[in-house]
């Protein structure tokens, strides 16, 4: 039994009780769910989450360090702080770090994972599709540390989108090649991204924006079908 999320006017949340997921009859209409706010949050990110994993391999996150804060609490940073760029690119993206591995062993055999969450529009120049704050994830390979260990070298091998429609696309890199690689936002000279020191080791701060630049400028996405 379940209690609905549904919100009553002047008495809170909806006090019924029932085998529902998250609402009663009476909330869910379109209309009332509506103000309830957190709950659609809930939905909107679960959603997404859901969207994305549909198109992840199953074993992608046996590779990453624990995350310091909740995936949703990321994707939540990502959707607010992407309504403030409106240019879309195919050849550089902010993204924020949704979940990190360690950077100082850069030996072939080891898997150092990144996981990123898209903050500022993509558009893939063939495309009419504009991919926005947390449309799409962005897989990182770790590639090593500079000779000082203040920069970690990190290629972008793979991008899983979804659309608004929940149409999800993707592109990998081919082999060892990569698609780009993960530097500071704003620096367009650098191939390497400031990273910090913790007790795992060489990494990059859970949920700091950094810029993902392509080496080419995408042409398109190869659509993978409904998602959600």
């Amino acid at each position: 039994m379940r209690q609905c999320l549904g919100r009553t006017r002047g008495q809170g949340r909806c006090k019924r009780m029932g085998s529902w997921w998250l609402f009663c009859a009476e909330h869910r209409s379109l209309k009332l769910a509506a103000r309830s706010v957190a709950a659609l949050s809930v939905v909107s990110g679960v959603a997404t989450l859901l969207g994305w994993y549909s198109i992840t391999p199953d074993n992608v996150w046996s590779v990453f360090y624990a995350p310091q804060r909740s995936m949703m609490e990321v994707i939540e940073s990502a959707s607010i702080e992407g309504v403030k760029y409106t240019r879309p690119s195919s050849e550089n993206v902010v993204a924020k770090v949704m979940s990190r591995a360690g950077l100082d062993d850069s030996s072939p055999l080891t898997e150092s994972n990144f996981l990123f969450t898209l903050v500022s529009p993509f558009k893939p120049f063939t495309m009419d599709t504009i991919f926005r704050g947390d449309g799409c994830r962005l897989l990182g390979k770790g590639k090593g540390l500079s000779d000082d260990a203040r920069y970690g070298y990190i290629d972008i091998v793979g991008v899983s989108c979804v659309d608004d429609r929940g149409i999800g696309y993707e592109l990998h890199a081919s082999a060892s090649r990569r698609l780009g690689f993960v530097t500071n936002v704003g620096d367009l000279a650098s191939r390497g991204v400031r990273v910090v020191k913790d007790r795992e080791g060489h990494t990059l701060r859970q949920s700091d924006n950094v810029m993902i630049r392509f080496d080419l400028p995408v042409a398109a996405l190869s659509e993978v079908g409904r998602t959600r």
